[in-house]
């Protein structure tokens, strides 16, 4: 199986690889509105819309040497969908992010989940760090990014957010 296709197991999780028909069960978690603050992603005006966006990434970016993996977060007791995490793939790195879904939030499950994508990324691709990047002001991204191993860069970087200057902080975990 290979890296961006395989099922992940936690002992409350289980990271189903993307498939267009998760936005069923989806949709209505993606469209709270509170889950953009810190990131620059618009909320999906329908289901259809979101079957779209899922379609776009499973197919990946389509730039050279890069790959796509996506990964819904469903909780195994209720069945419901917890999260949605990502990994984009380069050669020696992997770039990750996560939005986990309002219900689930603060409950650990977040780091349960982001650690288990990451021993799943070192164990089948030969990266050597992952990465994870976050709005300085996103207080749960950065609890989960050092929660699930990783250290701050000691220097925040410029970007952009919502068409305004901001500071992000980048973490960074590396292979033990």
């Amino acid at each position: 199986m290979t890296a961006t296709g395989a099922l992940i197991q936690t002992p409350r999780l289980t990271l189903e690889p993307l498939r267009i028909a998760h936005a069923a069960a989806c949709f209505e978690a993606f469209a709270q509105p509170s889950l953009y603050r810190y990131i620059e992603m618009p909320v999906p005006a329908d289901e259809p819309e979101l079957r779209r966006r899922f379609a776009g990434w499973i197919k990946g970016s389509g730039r050279e040497g890069e790959g796509w993996g996506n990964w819904i977060a469903v909780e195994r007791r209720s069945g419901k969908p917890a999260g949605w995490f990502q990994a984009t793939l380069h050669s020696r790195h992997a770039d990750i992010a996560y939005l986990v879904f309002g219900e689930f939030q603060r409950r650990g499950m977040a780091v349960e989940a982001v650690q288990a994508l990451c021993g799943h990324l070192f164990a089948a691709l030969p990266i050597d760090e992952i990465r994870a990047q976050t709005d300085a002001r996103n207080d749960g991204s950065i609890r989960v990014a050092i929660g699930a191993g990783f250290v701050a860069d000691r220097e925040p970087v410029a970007s952009t957010l919502h068409g305004d200057p901001t500071r992000d902080l980048v973490f960074r975990k590396r292979r033990a």
